[in-house]
């Protein structure tokens, strides 16, 4: 996601988080923050300090903060704007190729 938005959009990570490694890839991959949901229902009360405290010694590990490690991420992936003109290329190139499968099946049918 975080490369179809610019930077001034935050994301929110969800799904799969029950490890501090998993948050902290969710942080690589541009989310600003992380939501805790199913590891919490399956681990209880006890799996948000877990993940904090696993997350703040992988921090530590890399030397940044939550801030800086979100805020290199949104800068590396972020959509932007000089990238309007090569999308709107592929997006013409991609329409010409469906079309000609379009009547190739259009032929068969």
């Amino acid at each position: 996601m975080r490369s179809h938005l610019p930077a001034s959009i935050p994301l929110i990570g969800c799904g799969g988080i029950s490890t501090g490694q998993d948050a902290l890839d969710y942080a690589k991959a541009g989310a600003s923050t992380v939501q805790l949901y199913t590891g919490f229902g399956y681990d209880g009360v006890g799996a948000c300090r877990r993940i904090k405290d696993q997350l703040g010694e992988l921090l530590v590990k890399e030397g940044k903060s939550w801030e800086e490690v979100v805020r290199d991420a949104v800068d590396k992936l972020s959509w932007k704007e000089e990238d309007v003109n090569v999308t709107v290329s592929k997006m013409i190139e991609e329409a010409k190729e469906l079309n000609v499968m379009l009547d190739k099946l259009a032929q068969r049918l």
